[in-house]
Order: structure tokens, then sequence, then C-alpha cells
């Protein structure tokens, strides 16, 4: 008769990372416009995107002066006073399809 042993094994440093992750919140800190034909989004936590204004041609079209006239919803909205469009944190980073999840 075969016996059939199950041993299961915790690695600390992967369950702590997994529950750090799954926790943390992204809140956008402010936009900068510093870098010509670019969007810099600032996070509370330090970490900075910076992302090409070719992919959101709306805000391309407005100058620096009418760019920085915006304001954080929800920790991750944006609203450009002189724009209609609504962005979300998502659509900077790649996950545009995510923010309608929420």
């Amino acid at each position: 008769m075969t016996r059939i042993l199950r041993v299961s094994i915790r690695i600390p440093y992967l369950n702590k990372m997994k529950t750090t992750l799954k926790n943390t919140t992204m809140c956008i800190e402010k936009l900068l416009f510093n870098q010509p034909g670019k969007i810099t989004i600032k996070m509370e936590d330090g970490r900075l995107f910076i992302i090409p204004l070719r992919y959101f041609p709306e805000l391309q079209k407005l100058s620096v002066e009418k760019r920085k006239k915006y304001t954080i919803v929800n920790d991750k909205t944006i609203l450009f006073a002189y724009s209609d469009v609504v962005y979300h944190l998502e659509d900077f980073i790649g996950l545009e399809g995510k923010w309608q999840e929420r």
C-alpha cells in the first residue's frame, strides 16, 4: 500500500507580500507637466507614472497652463477644467477597462 504524504510549505515573505499588495490602494497626489509631451502622475506612495500625451489627444491639444487646471476626485479620477473627458488612473497605467469594475 502506497501512502501519499501532503506537505504544506509556508514561505513567510510570500504570504506577507501577497497581503501587502492586496491591501494597497493607489491614490493620486498630483499631476506634473514638466516634461514636454508627457504627463507625470505622482502617487501618494511616491511612485511616478510618466506617460506620453500622444495617447490622450484631448489633453495634448490643451496648453500647459490649461492642463494644470485639474481636480482629483476620489483619489483616482481626474477632471480637467478645459476638457469634457473624465480620466481615471487606470486609463494612464494601461488598465482602462478596470475602472468600470469599481
